[in-house]
């Protein structure tokens, strides 16, 4: 393979890195529009590497933003440039997934949808489950972002021959081992989009009360968004309350994190869940997973983090916070078993999986198509990470 098309609604940080190591096997287009920098999601960025091509188009929204959105030119691109194979974020709501799907289809492009799947719905109806019906028969392969996307489309009665899974992760070159932990550390860290579902207010609110009754804690912010300035005059005469804005540099981040001992987002977490398991921090948040993203998943409750109780929100986290910061050695554990699952959640990498699934032989692909063809999967939410027991 010359040529690996990539098409994103919106260019994150963290998938961004994951698709310039893709360079290492194939030259690689990456197209998207852009978000105005600010939104958590960083400005637009330039090519680091000869093999890896931007191209920023714009979003159309006829209908709003719920629904019927266009990127504009993908279809041009993908005629003019001819790639090889093609990933794309699979967002149904997006016009313009379903005109790729159906040109790559009569150009006899591979085209691999990377998404949620359907794991958020308990229920679908009709009309849902034919577009699902559909999608999956335009694409080559649907890669999950954890085995718990895969089990939710079979729980809901899709076939999984087309189904694969690459845990979603990230790169971190700067990480923090639980050793460097020295144990006396009083601080927390958010890391994420400050947005309306981030709840980092109740966690200030839980940090004033649990600083009035057990140890002087500190809350470190990184990140920004439309919640910011709310949440800076929340914190205006709460000097515990740092905020270090919107960063992107790993060193900086591995810097802050140092005089943490827990990682918490209160919210509806994604990617940063595994981030902060990269620094040796144990992940608290809520345990309603359908609302997260699927990289929650990967929390197993009291051994690597703990998922407080949704249905009580702000007395479960004040409990669980406490119960963390006096039992030290507990905490410790949790440190050592965060980390570790980042490194089995990073061996191999994000990049190198998805590859392999792009890169299939043509043997996989006739295999793919089958009626009768199996699929295991090694599970990621249950399995123990490398020196775990």
């Amino acid at each position: 393979m010359r040529k690996l098309c990539v098409l994103q609604p919106i260019l994150s940080n963290y998938s961004r890195q994951t698709f310039l190591e893709m360079a290492a096997y194939c030259d690689v287009d990456i197209v998207f529009s852009p978000t105005p920098y600010g939104k958590g999601f960083g400005p637009v960025p330039t090519s680091p590497d000869p093999r890896v091509r931007y191209f920023v188009v714009p979003t159309l929204r006829p209908l709003g933003n719920r629904v019927g959105m266009i990127q504009w030119g993908v279809a041009r691109h993908i005629i003019r440039h001819k790639p090889d194979a093609i990933i794309v974020s699979a967002d149904p709501r997006y016009l313009s997934f379903w005109t790729t799907l159906i040109l790559a289809k009569l150009l006899g492009i591979p085209a691999h949808a990377h998404g949620h799947g359907v794991y958020r719905k308990s229920r679908i109806g009709a009309a849902y489950r034919l577009m699902i019906s559909m999608l999956l028969r335009l694409v080559t392969t649907y890669v999950c972002y954890a085995p718990m996307v895969l089990d939710s489309f079979v729980r809901q009665g899709f076939g999984a021959q087309k189904l694969r899974v690459a845990d979603n992760s990230l790169t971190n070159t700067c990480t923090v081992k639980p050793e460097e932990k020295e144990g006396s550390e009083s601080g927390i860290l958010f890391l994420g989009r400050l947005r309306e579902d981030s709840d980092v207010e109740m966690l200030l609110r839980v940090l004033r009360k649990l600083r009035s009754e057990i140890a002087p804690l500190t809350l470190h912010v990184i990140g920004s968004g439309e919640r910011e300035p709310f949440l800076r005059n929340e914190a205006n005469e709460s000097p515990w309350v740092i905020f270090h804005g919107e960063s992107y540099d790993p060193e900086r981040i591995r810097e802050i994190s140092r005089s943490c001992c827990i990682g918490c987002y209160p919210g509806n977490a994604g990617l940063s869940v595994i981030h902060l398991m990269s620094l040796s921090l144990p992940v608290v948040t809520h345990d309603d997973l359908q609302t997260h993203g699927p990289e929650a998943s990967f929390i197993r409750s009291g051994e690597n983090g703990v998922l407080y109780d949704h249905r009580n929100r702000e007395d479960s986290l004040y409990q669980v916070i406490r119960d963390l910061i006096v039992d030290r050695r507990a905490l410790a554990n949790m440190q050592s078993l965060a980390f570790a699952t980042f490194q089995d959640l990073v061996n191999p990498p994000l990049a190198e999986r998805i590859w392999a699934i792009v890169n299939a032989n043509r043997g996989n692909e006739q295999r793919l198509s089958s009626p009768e063809a199996s699929w295991t999967v090694k599970p990621s939410i249950g399995r123990q990470p490398k020196g775990s027991k």
